[in-house]
């Protein structure tokens, strides 16, 4: 339902499917951790430090998704366009299992919001806050943060070890 436009030869029809399937690794990798992640919390019994590790590889995974997803890692990507050929009102089985039942069916009215490419620009007005904040702070200021967190984090462990007695 689906059509690519493009004039691909072999060599880049490869490396497009070499993207998509790294795209895709990453994707359910990072599925993955969070259902175990969250199997994790709805068990219970979850402490600090587990919660820490698993927030971390998250963080891991998405900022190498992230990297992957940007041009200068698959620039075969950039210039591809994504053409619905047809939208249909009603439920598509392939689309359904496609998505893992997340998008029934592709109307004509939603269409744009699955195909946006570009953040709102409140969101990248955001983003541009946050990357000047973050590139504003010191390697030294931030690994002290980190220290002080961590022992802010260990003072708050042994306090509450003491009242679970």
């Amino acid at each position: 339902h689906y059509f690519i436009q493009s004039n691909l030869s072999l060599r880049m029809e490869k490396e497009v499917d070499n993207a998509l399937s790294t795209i895709h690794q990453r994707v359910n990798g990072v599925k993955g951790s969070l259902q175990t992640f969250m199997r994790k919390l709805e068990m219970g019994g979850v402490v600090w430090p587990d919660v820490s590790e698993n927030f971390s590889t998250l963080a891991g995974q998405l900022n190498f998704l992230q990297k992957v997803l940007t041009k200068e890692e698959t620039p075969e990507l950039q210039n591809l366009v994504l053409l619905p050929l047809m939208t249909n009102t009603g439920p598509d089985a392939t689309l359904e299992q496609l998505t893992e039942g997340r998008i029934p069916f592709l109307a004509p009215d939603s269409l744009p919001n699955y195909l946006r490419t570009k953040l709102d620009l409140e969101i990248e007005r955001k983003q541009q806050f946050v990357d000047t904040e973050v590139n504003r702070i010191s390697e030294h200021n931030l690994q002290q943060q980190i220290c002080d967190i961590n022992n802010l984090s260990d003072s708050i462990s042994g306090i509450w070890a003491l009242f679970q007695v």
